[in-house]
C-alpha cells in the first residue's frame, strides 16, 4: 500500500533531516458532508475534505478525501482519496477525545494530517496537520460543513 511506503520510507530514514514550520497562513482546507455519532460501540464519524493546490512555500497539491473511522483516541484512519495527482500524498484523520460538559452539546474534535511528496524535490516530504471542532449530530442534525485551518507543518529531506 502505497501510504504504508510512505510511513516506512519516513521512518527509515537515518540522515532525515526532520524540520518544523509555522502554519502557512490563507491555507484552509473545506470539511463537507461532517456527519458523527456515538452509540453503544463508542464514537464514529464520516466527512469528505479538500484542500486547494498553491505554490507558496511550501507549493502543495490540491487534493480530495473521504475520511471515516471511529474510536475517540483511536490511532490515525487512512482516507481514501478522491482524486488523482502526480505526486505521492495521503490523508489520514483520528478523532480525538471530545469535550463534553453538563448541560451543553458535546463538542468533537478531528485532526487531519495530509502528508505529501515535496512538488520539486522527491526526496522531501511535508505533513501538515489541523484540528476542527463539530458536533456528533449524526440523526439529530443534519450534515455539516466547516474549515481545518493546519497549525502544524512538518518537513523532512
Amino acid at each position: 500500500m502505497r501510504g504504508t511506503a510512505v510511513i516506512a520510507t519516513l521512518a527509515t530514514a537515518v540522515s532525515a533531516k526532520f524540520f518544523n514550520i509555522q502554519a502557512v497562513e490563507d491555507y484552509d482546507w473545506d470539511v463537507t458532508q461532517w456527519t458523527a455519532g456515538c452509540d453503544g460501540d463508542g464514537c464514529y464519524y464520516d466527512f469528505n475534505v479538500s484542500g486547494i493546490a498553491s505554490d507558496r512555500n511550501p507549493a502543495r497539491p490540491a487534493f480530495l478525501a473521504y475520511c471515516s473511522g471511529s474510536g475517540e483516541g483511536a490511532p490515525y484512519e487512512e482516507c481514501d482519496l478522491l482524486d488523482e495527482a502526480d505526486v505521492a500524498r495521503r490523508v489520514v484523520a483520528k478523532l480525538l477525545p471530545a469535550t463534553r460538559s453538563n448541560g451543553s452539546d458535546t463538542v468533537a474534535h478531528i485532526q487531519v494530517s495530509f502528508q505529501y511528496t515535496d512538488l520539486e524535490v522527491d526526496t522531501t516530504w511535508w505533513n501538515f496537520t489541523g484540528h476542527g471542532d463539530a458536533s456528533y449530530n449524526q440523526f439529530v442534525a443534519p450534515a455539516l460543513d466547516f474549515t481545518i485551518k493546519p497549525d502544524t507543518v512538518a518537513g523532512v529531506a
